[in-house]
């Protein structure tokens, strides 16, 4: 019965004996602790890199037109922010969305090349995935607003305003890796 009492005097938490216990067992296995902490760590990072990596290696790539919105940001230095043609609900809607809003949705737009042969546009929207073609995957954000995750793109220091010009004159195209599921990558911003 002493040696019960003087492990609760000795306790840390009073009345938490299992947290002791378990801090106990934790100080006990520390390094292989740390060691596992740090393993996941770095599984975690690796998977947020492996992912858009994939698709840079084994998706296709395509060019699409784009209009900038803005070159510079205080905080994060020059970066232009995207918009496409099909970033917006088309007037006629989308078959089978049911909200106005449609806020969360994942929505699915087809792709076909234009007349150039080097630039893709949207042809059709869709809640299921194209059986065929190639396609994007986004999500609505907020009324008639659609992201694909390719609407930002950060630039050496003093060239956004470059990259706003081009915009104004119709020459800039993003070139994007899209894989088979409509994921997208944005690979880099081409002033044609």
């Amino acid at each position: 019965m002493t040696d019960t009492m003087d492990q609760q005097s000795n306790s840390v938490l009073p009345g938490l004996a299992w947290v002791d216990r378990g801090l106990g067992w934790i100080k006990r296995r520390e390094r292989a602790v740390v060691i596992v902490g740090v393993g996941f760590q770095v599984v975690v990072l690796l998977a947020m890199i492996a992912t858009p990596l994939q698709t840079l290696v084994a998706g296709d790539t395509i060019l699409l037109r784009v209009v900038p919105v803005d070159p510079r940001d205080l905080f994060r230095g020059d970066y232009v922010i995207l918009n496409y043609e099909f970033s917006r609900v088309p007037p006629q809607g989308i078959p089978g969305l049911q909200s106005t809003d449609g806020r969360g949705q994942t929505v699915y737009v087809t792709l076909v090349p234009e007349e150039d042969g080097k630039h893709w546009r949207a042809d059709r929207f869709s809640l299921r995935p194209p059986t065929s073609g190639r396609f994007l995957r986004g999500q609505m954000t907020r009324s008639h607003r659609i992201e694909y995750g390719i609407e930002s793109y950060f630039v050496q220091e003093g060239e956004g305003l470059s990259y706003e010009r081009a915009v104004r004159s119709q020459k800039l195209s993003a070139e994007v890796a899209l894989d088979r599921t409509g994921k997208a990558v944005l690979k880099r911003l081409v002033i044609n």
